[in-house]
Protein backbone atom coordinates (compact mmCIF):
# COMPACT_ATOMS: atom_id res chain seq x y z
CA UNK A 1 0.00 0.00 0.00
CA UNK A 2 1.05 3.66 -0.73
CA UNK A 3 0.87 5.73 2.09
CA UNK A 4 0.55 9.71 2.00
CA UNK A 5 0.75 12.49 5.32
CA UNK A 6 -2.26 12.89 5.78
CA UNK A 7 -3.09 16.67 5.56
CA UNK A 8 -3.04 18.88 7.93
CA UNK A 9 -7.31 19.03 7.99
CA UNK A 10 -10.17 17.70 9.63
CA UNK A 11 -11.78 16.42 6.23
CA UNK A 12 -11.56 13.07 6.22
CA UNK A 13 -13.95 12.43 3.15
CA UNK A 14 -11.20 14.40 0.76
CA UNK A 15 -8.30 12.22 2.34
CA UNK A 16 -10.44 8.87 1.31
CA UNK A 17 -11.21 10.77 -2.22
CA UNK A 18 -7.26 10.81 -2.24
CA UNK A 19 -6.37 6.97 -0.63
CA UNK A 20 -9.05 5.54 -3.25
CA UNK A 21 -7.00 6.42 -6.14
CA UNK A 22 -4.16 5.24 -4.74
CA UNK A 23 -5.57 1.97 -3.53
CA UNK A 24 -6.92 1.51 -6.95
CA UNK A 25 -3.56 1.81 -8.79
CA UNK A 26 -1.79 -0.05 -6.00
CA UNK A 27 -3.84 -3.20 -7.35
CA UNK A 28 -7.42 -2.52 -4.66
CA UNK A 29 -9.81 -1.31 -6.34
CA UNK A 30 -12.73 -1.57 -3.61
CA UNK A 31 -14.59 -4.78 -5.41
CA UNK A 32 -11.92 -7.13 -4.20
CA UNK A 33 -10.52 -7.67 -7.56
CA UNK A 34 -6.72 -6.54 -8.34
CA UNK A 35 -5.05 -4.46 -10.70
CA UNK A 36 -0.90 -4.39 -11.50
CA UNK A 37 1.53 -2.73 -9.26
CA UNK A 38 4.96 -1.35 -9.86
CA UNK A 39 3.83 1.88 -10.28
CA UNK A 40 5.94 3.23 -7.23
CA UNK A 41 7.80 5.71 -8.61
CA UNK A 42 5.17 7.85 -10.69
CA UNK A 43 2.54 7.40 -8.04
CA UNK A 44 4.88 8.36 -5.11
CA UNK A 45 5.54 11.40 -7.57
CA UNK A 46 1.84 12.19 -7.53
CA UNK A 47 1.65 11.90 -3.72
CA UNK A 48 4.09 13.55 -2.46
CA UNK A 49 3.05 16.52 -5.12
CA UNK A 50 -0.43 16.53 -3.65
CA UNK A 51 0.54 16.71 0.49
CA UNK A 52 3.61 19.24 -0.87
CA UNK A 53 0.29 21.77 -2.35
CA UNK A 54 -0.87 22.27 1.29
CA UNK A 55 2.47 23.91 2.12
CA UNK A 56 1.79 22.28 5.83
CA UNK A 57 -1.48 24.56 5.84
CA UNK A 58 -5.11 23.93 7.19
CA UNK A 59 -7.62 24.06 4.13
CA UNK A 60 -11.23 24.36 3.55
CA UNK A 61 -13.27 21.88 2.48
CA UNK A 62 -13.62 22.84 -0.47
CA UNK A 63 -9.78 23.11 -1.35
CA UNK A 64 -9.44 19.89 0.47
CA UNK A 65 -11.94 18.23 -2.02
CA UNK A 66 -9.94 19.90 -5.45
CA UNK A 67 -6.80 18.83 -4.50
CA UNK A 68 -8.04 15.14 -3.49
CA UNK A 69 -9.83 14.99 -6.82
CA UNK A 70 -6.85 16.13 -8.77
CA UNK A 71 -4.78 13.71 -7.00
CA UNK A 72 -7.13 10.60 -7.15
CA UNK A 73 -7.50 11.52 -10.97
CA UNK A 74 -3.90 11.17 -12.03
CA UNK A 75 -3.44 8.06 -9.71
CA UNK A 76 -6.46 6.70 -11.75
CA UNK A 77 -5.13 7.55 -14.70
CA UNK A 78 -1.68 5.97 -14.03
CA UNK A 79 -3.69 2.59 -13.10
CA UNK A 80 -5.42 2.89 -16.19
CA UNK A 81 -1.86 2.98 -18.48
CA UNK A 82 -0.89 0.07 -16.58
CA UNK A 83 -3.91 -1.82 -17.34
CA UNK A 84 -3.99 -1.18 -20.90
CA UNK A 85 -0.56 -2.31 -21.17
CA UNK A 86 -0.95 -5.79 -19.38
CA UNK A 87 -3.92 -6.15 -21.91
CA UNK A 88 -7.86 -7.11 -21.38
CA UNK A 89 -8.43 -8.18 -17.79
CA UNK A 90 -4.51 -8.09 -17.53
CA UNK A 91 -3.80 -8.85 -13.91
CA UNK A 92 -7.27 -7.90 -12.94
CA UNK A 93 -10.46 -10.14 -11.35
CA UNK A 94 -13.11 -8.85 -13.92
CA UNK A 95 -16.41 -9.85 -14.91
CA UNK A 96 -16.66 -11.86 -18.85
CA UNK A 97 -19.27 -9.50 -20.26
CA UNK A 98 -16.81 -6.47 -19.64
CA UNK A 99 -14.93 -7.98 -22.01
CA UNK A 100 -17.53 -8.17 -24.72
CA UNK A 101 -15.46 -5.10 -26.79
CA UNK A 102 -12.21 -5.92 -26.39
CA UNK A 103 -13.47 -9.46 -28.44
CA UNK A 104 -14.93 -7.84 -30.56
CA UNK A 105 -11.88 -5.74 -31.37
CA UNK A 106 -9.56 -9.03 -31.06
CA UNK A 107 -11.60 -10.93 -33.41
CA UNK A 108 -11.77 -7.92 -35.92
CA UNK A 109 -7.60 -8.46 -35.71
CA UNK A 110 -7.73 -11.56 -35.82
CA UNK A 111 -9.50 -11.53 -39.18
CA UNK A 112 -7.59 -8.72 -40.73
CA UNK A 113 -4.22 -10.89 -39.96
CA UNK A 114 -5.82 -14.34 -41.71
CA UNK A 115 -6.39 -12.23 -44.49
CA UNK A 116 -3.32 -10.92 -44.59
CA UNK A 117 -0.78 -14.12 -43.85
CA UNK A 118 -2.82 -16.88 -45.97
CA UNK A 119 -5.45 -17.85 -43.99
CA UNK A 120 -3.69 -18.38 -40.39
CA UNK A 121 -3.36 -14.89 -37.92
CA UNK A 122 0.61 -16.16 -36.84
CA UNK A 123 3.66 -15.90 -38.90
CA UNK A 124 4.16 -18.88 -41.31
CA UNK A 125 6.93 -21.24 -41.10
CA UNK A 126 6.04 -22.36 -45.02
CA UNK A 127 5.06 -25.89 -43.99
CA UNK A 128 1.07 -25.90 -44.36
CA UNK A 129 -0.06 -28.73 -42.35
CA UNK A 130 1.89 -27.02 -39.16
CA UNK A 131 0.74 -23.51 -39.84
CA UNK A 132 -3.31 -24.52 -40.43
CA UNK A 133 -3.09 -26.97 -36.78
CA UNK A 134 -1.14 -24.36 -35.14
CA UNK A 135 -2.85 -20.97 -36.61
CA UNK A 136 0.61 -20.14 -37.40
CA UNK A 137 3.36 -18.77 -34.64
CA UNK A 138 1.06 -16.68 -32.62
CA UNK A 139 2.46 -12.84 -31.10
CA UNK A 140 2.64 -13.35 -27.36
CA UNK A 141 2.55 -17.12 -27.53
CA UNK A 142 5.53 -19.35 -26.47
CA UNK A 143 6.38 -22.68 -28.45
CA UNK A 144 8.67 -24.93 -27.59
CA UNK A 145 10.67 -26.97 -30.50
CA UNK A 146 12.55 -30.09 -28.46
CA UNK A 147 14.60 -32.54 -30.45
CA UNK A 148 17.91 -34.77 -29.14
CA UNK A 149 21.14 -33.15 -31.04
CA UNK A 150 22.20 -33.90 -34.39
CA UNK A 151 18.25 -34.43 -34.99
CA UNK A 152 18.05 -30.75 -37.10
CA UNK A 153 16.33 -28.99 -34.92
CA UNK A 154 18.47 -25.59 -35.31
CA UNK A 155 18.28 -26.39 -39.39
CA UNK A 156 14.03 -26.49 -38.80
CA UNK A 157 13.74 -23.53 -36.43
CA UNK A 158 16.41 -21.04 -38.48
CA UNK A 159 14.53 -22.28 -42.08
CA UNK A 160 10.90 -21.09 -40.17
CA UNK A 161 12.91 -17.57 -39.22
CA UNK A 162 14.10 -16.96 -43.29
CA UNK A 163 10.58 -17.96 -43.86
CA UNK A 164 8.92 -15.12 -41.81
CA UNK A 165 11.44 -12.80 -43.39
CA UNK A 166 11.43 -13.98 -46.88
CA UNK A 167 7.03 -13.04 -46.12
CA UNK A 168 8.75 -9.39 -45.26
CA UNK A 169 8.25 -9.69 -41.07
CA UNK A 170 11.32 -9.57 -39.28
CA UNK A 171 12.60 -12.09 -36.97
CA UNK A 172 15.44 -12.66 -34.55
CA UNK A 173 17.47 -15.72 -34.05
CA UNK A 174 19.66 -15.92 -30.86
CA UNK A 175 22.15 -18.52 -30.76
CA UNK A 176 24.60 -19.68 -28.40
CA UNK A 177 25.82 -22.78 -30.29
CA UNK A 178 26.70 -21.00 -34.06
CA UNK A 179 28.23 -17.98 -34.92
CA UNK A 180 26.42 -15.30 -37.65
CA UNK A 181 28.39 -16.35 -40.36
CA UNK A 182 27.36 -19.61 -40.09
CA UNK A 183 24.07 -18.99 -39.35
CA UNK A 184 23.66 -17.03 -42.76
CA UNK A 185 26.08 -19.62 -44.60
CA UNK A 186 23.53 -22.29 -43.85
CA UNK A 187 20.46 -19.78 -44.76
CA UNK A 188 22.04 -19.01 -48.04
CA UNK A 189 22.68 -22.72 -48.93
CA UNK A 190 19.42 -23.42 -48.19
CA UNK A 191 17.98 -20.44 -50.25
CA UNK A 192 20.56 -21.34 -53.08
CA UNK A 193 20.08 -25.02 -53.19
CA UNK A 194 23.56 -25.12 -52.76
CA UNK A 195 25.87 -28.08 -50.88
CA UNK A 196 26.96 -26.62 -47.39
CA UNK A 197 29.74 -28.88 -47.15
CA UNK A 198 31.24 -27.22 -50.41
CA UNK A 199 30.85 -23.89 -49.29
CA UNK A 200 33.03 -25.13 -46.33
CA UNK A 201 35.57 -26.30 -48.37
CA UNK A 202 35.36 -23.65 -51.30
CA UNK A 203 34.83 -25.91 -53.79
CA UNK A 204 31.82 -25.24 -55.54
CA UNK A 205 32.12 -22.75 -58.68
CA UNK A 206 31.88 -19.25 -57.60
CA UNK A 207 29.30 -18.10 -59.85
CA UNK A 208 26.88 -20.59 -57.46
CA UNK A 209 28.13 -19.22 -54.77
CA UNK A 210 27.55 -15.83 -55.52
CA UNK A 211 23.97 -17.06 -56.85
CA UNK A 212 23.52 -18.54 -53.19
CA UNK A 213 24.57 -15.20 -51.43
CA UNK A 214 22.49 -13.09 -53.59
CA UNK A 215 19.45 -15.30 -52.28
CA UNK A 216 20.22 -14.54 -49.15
CA UNK A 217 20.30 -10.43 -50.01
CA UNK A 218 16.76 -11.02 -51.40
CA UNK A 219 15.73 -10.87 -47.25
CA UNK A 220 16.50 -7.47 -47.48
CA UNK A 221 17.93 -7.09 -43.42
CA UNK A 222 14.96 -9.02 -42.31
CA UNK A 223 16.78 -12.21 -40.94
CA UNK A 224 18.37 -10.32 -37.70
CA UNK A 225 21.10 -12.77 -36.60
CA UNK A 226 22.97 -12.24 -32.86
CA UNK A 227 25.01 -14.92 -31.54
CA UNK A 228 27.18 -13.97 -28.44
CA UNK A 229 30.14 -15.44 -26.93
CA UNK A 230 31.62 -13.37 -24.57
CA UNK A 231 28.19 -10.75 -23.83
CA UNK A 232 25.50 -12.50 -22.56
CA UNK A 233 22.05 -11.18 -24.37
CA UNK A 234 19.43 -9.43 -23.17
CA UNK A 235 16.15 -10.35 -24.74
CA UNK A 236 14.19 -7.04 -24.26
CA UNK A 237 17.21 -5.02 -25.58
CA UNK A 238 17.96 -7.01 -28.79
CA UNK A 239 14.22 -6.78 -29.70
CA UNK A 240 14.38 -3.02 -28.99
CA UNK A 241 17.59 -2.75 -31.00
CA UNK A 242 15.61 -4.40 -34.05
CA UNK A 243 12.53 -1.97 -33.36
CA UNK A 244 14.80 0.90 -33.27
CA UNK A 245 16.27 -0.47 -36.15
CA UNK A 246 13.24 -1.58 -38.55
CA UNK A 247 10.33 0.67 -36.75
CA UNK A 248 8.77 -2.27 -35.46
CA UNK A 249 9.56 -5.27 -33.15
CA UNK A 250 10.29 -8.67 -34.76
CA UNK A 251 7.65 -10.62 -35.47
CA UNK A 252 9.57 -14.27 -33.87
CA UNK A 253 12.48 -14.48 -31.62
CA UNK A 254 14.09 -17.62 -31.88
CA UNK A 255 16.38 -18.82 -28.64
CA UNK A 256 19.13 -21.49 -29.51
CA UNK A 257 19.09 -22.97 -27.03
CA UNK A 258 16.88 -22.95 -24.27
CA UNK A 259 19.48 -24.89 -21.80
CA UNK A 260 22.26 -23.27 -22.82
CA UNK A 261 20.84 -20.23 -22.57
CA UNK A 262 19.31 -20.89 -18.52
CA UNK A 263 23.19 -22.14 -17.56
CA UNK A 264 24.43 -19.07 -19.22
CA UNK A 265 22.61 -15.91 -18.10
CA UNK A 266 19.11 -16.94 -16.14
CA UNK A 267 20.14 -17.00 -12.50
CA UNK A 268 23.72 -16.21 -12.94
CA UNK A 269 26.09 -18.28 -10.52
CA UNK A 270 23.59 -18.63 -8.07
CA UNK A 271 24.03 -22.11 -7.97
CA UNK A 272 20.80 -23.34 -8.62
CA UNK A 273 20.21 -26.55 -10.67
CA UNK A 274 19.57 -26.25 -14.03
CA UNK A 275 16.31 -27.24 -14.06
CA UNK A 276 15.36 -24.64 -11.31
CA UNK A 277 17.16 -21.88 -13.86
CA UNK A 278 14.56 -23.39 -16.85
CA UNK A 279 11.82 -23.06 -14.54
CA UNK A 280 12.32 -19.16 -14.10
CA UNK A 281 13.34 -18.43 -17.21
CA UNK A 282 10.25 -20.00 -18.68
CA UNK A 283 7.55 -17.91 -17.91
CA UNK A 284 10.06 -15.01 -18.74
CA UNK A 285 10.20 -15.66 -22.08
CA UNK A 286 6.15 -15.81 -22.43
CA UNK A 287 6.03 -12.12 -20.67
CA UNK A 288 8.64 -11.10 -23.30
CA UNK A 289 6.60 -12.68 -26.14
CA UNK A 290 3.10 -10.47 -24.18
CA UNK A 291 5.52 -7.71 -23.98
CA UNK A 292 6.38 -7.19 -27.41
CA UNK A 293 4.12 -8.65 -29.27
CA UNK A 294 6.02 -11.20 -30.82
CA UNK A 295 6.06 -14.88 -31.37
CA UNK A 296 8.72 -16.44 -29.13
CA UNK A 297 10.69 -20.15 -30.57
CA UNK A 298 12.90 -21.72 -27.77
CA UNK A 299 14.79 -24.90 -28.62
CA UNK A 300 15.02 -27.33 -26.11
CA UNK A 301 17.22 -30.55 -26.05
CA UNK A 302 16.42 -34.06 -25.10
CA UNK A 303 17.24 -36.25 -23.27
CA UNK A 304 18.75 -39.53 -25.33
CA UNK A 305 18.25 -42.18 -22.31
CA UNK A 306 14.54 -41.20 -22.21
CA UNK A 307 13.76 -40.59 -26.31
CA UNK A 308 12.13 -43.67 -26.60
CA UNK A 309 9.35 -42.54 -24.36
CA UNK A 310 9.24 -39.60 -27.06
CA UNK A 311 7.08 -36.42 -26.21
CA UNK A 312 7.14 -34.18 -23.41
CA UNK A 313 8.46 -36.85 -20.80
CA UNK A 314 12.13 -36.90 -23.22
CA UNK A 315 12.52 -33.10 -22.90
CA UNK A 316 15.92 -32.66 -21.00
CA UNK A 317 15.70 -30.61 -17.76
CA UNK A 318 12.22 -29.75 -19.12
CA UNK A 319 10.77 -28.13 -15.79
CA UNK A 320 7.75 -26.15 -15.51
CA UNK A 321 8.07 -26.21 -20.29
CA UNK A 322 4.73 -27.67 -20.81
CA UNK A 323 2.91 -25.63 -18.33
CA UNK A 324 4.16 -22.45 -19.75
CA UNK A 325 3.96 -23.34 -23.05
CA UNK A 326 1.40 -22.79 -26.04
CA UNK A 327 2.89 -25.76 -28.38
CA UNK A 328 5.43 -27.90 -27.47
CA UNK A 329 6.55 -29.54 -31.13
CA UNK A 330 8.83 -32.39 -31.42
CA UNK A 331 11.13 -33.67 -33.66
CA UNK A 332 11.92 -36.95 -34.06
CA UNK A 333 13.92 -39.55 -36.57
CA UNK A 334 11.39 -42.40 -37.62
CA UNK A 335 10.99 -45.66 -35.56
CA UNK A 336 12.96 -48.84 -37.03
CA UNK A 337 9.76 -50.05 -38.35
CA UNK A 338 8.50 -47.09 -40.24
CA UNK A 339 12.26 -46.38 -41.38
CA UNK A 340 12.21 -49.75 -43.26
CA UNK A 341 9.01 -49.12 -44.12
CA UNK A 342 10.28 -45.92 -45.85
CA UNK A 343 13.00 -46.91 -47.30
CA UNK A 344 11.38 -50.19 -49.44
CA UNK A 345 8.59 -47.02 -50.54
CA UNK A 346 11.99 -44.44 -51.58
CA UNK A 347 14.34 -47.05 -52.89
CA UNK A 348 14.83 -44.08 -55.91
CA UNK A 349 15.27 -41.24 -52.83
CA UNK A 350 18.43 -39.21 -53.21
CA UNK A 351 21.29 -39.95 -50.63
CA UNK A 352 21.44 -37.88 -47.75
CA UNK A 353 17.31 -37.46 -47.45
CA UNK A 354 16.57 -38.33 -43.65
CA UNK A 355 12.82 -38.77 -42.81
CA UNK A 356 12.29 -37.08 -39.49
CA UNK A 357 8.37 -36.47 -38.11
CA UNK A 358 7.45 -33.54 -36.41
CA UNK A 359 5.01 -33.80 -33.82
CA UNK A 360 2.83 -31.63 -31.62
CA UNK A 361 2.76 -33.06 -28.33
CA UNK A 362 0.97 -29.66 -26.76
CA UNK A 363 -1.52 -27.13 -28.21
CA UNK A 364 -3.45 -24.84 -25.95
CA UNK A 365 -5.40 -23.14 -28.61
CA UNK A 366 -6.22 -26.50 -30.77
CA UNK A 367 -5.84 -30.17 -31.86
CA UNK A 368 -2.20 -31.42 -31.90
CA UNK A 369 -3.30 -33.24 -35.22
CA UNK A 370 -1.55 -36.02 -36.93
CA UNK A 371 2.09 -35.83 -37.55
CA UNK A 372 4.25 -33.62 -40.09
CA UNK A 373 6.65 -35.97 -42.08
CA UNK A 374 9.46 -34.30 -43.69
CA UNK A 375 12.43 -34.91 -45.90
CA UNK A 376 16.18 -33.34 -44.32
CA UNK A 377 19.03 -32.57 -46.73
CA UNK A 378 21.63 -31.73 -44.30
CA UNK A 379 24.13 -30.61 -47.33
CA UNK A 380 21.46 -27.95 -48.43
CA UNK A 381 20.51 -27.12 -44.33
CA UNK A 382 16.57 -27.94 -45.98
CA UNK A 383 13.26 -29.51 -44.77
CA UNK A 384 10.43 -30.09 -46.60
CA UNK A 385 7.56 -31.27 -46.47
CA UNK A 386 6.75 -34.62 -47.57
CA UNK A 387 3.47 -35.68 -49.35
CA UNK A 388 2.00 -38.96 -48.21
Amino acid sequence: MYTMERPTTTNDEGYRHAHAGADEADGYRGDGATAPSGLSERLSAILTGGVAATNGEDLDDAAVAALAATVGDAVRAVAAEARAASGPGGDAVVAADSLADALLSDFDTRREAAAANGGVVGVRTGMGHLDETLNGLEPGKLYFLAATPGCGKTTLALQWAATVARDGRDALYVSLENDALDLARKTACRLGHVSYADALKGKMRPEDWAYAVGALRELQGRLHLYAPRTVMPDLDTLIEGVRDATGHAPALVVLDYLQAFAKRVAGGDDGAELRERIDRLTPQLRALGERHGCAVLAISSQNRAGYKDGGMSAMKESGDLEYNADAILTLAQLEKKELEEWNKENQRARAGIVPLKLTIDKNRQGMTGRPTHLLLNGDQCQLAEEVR
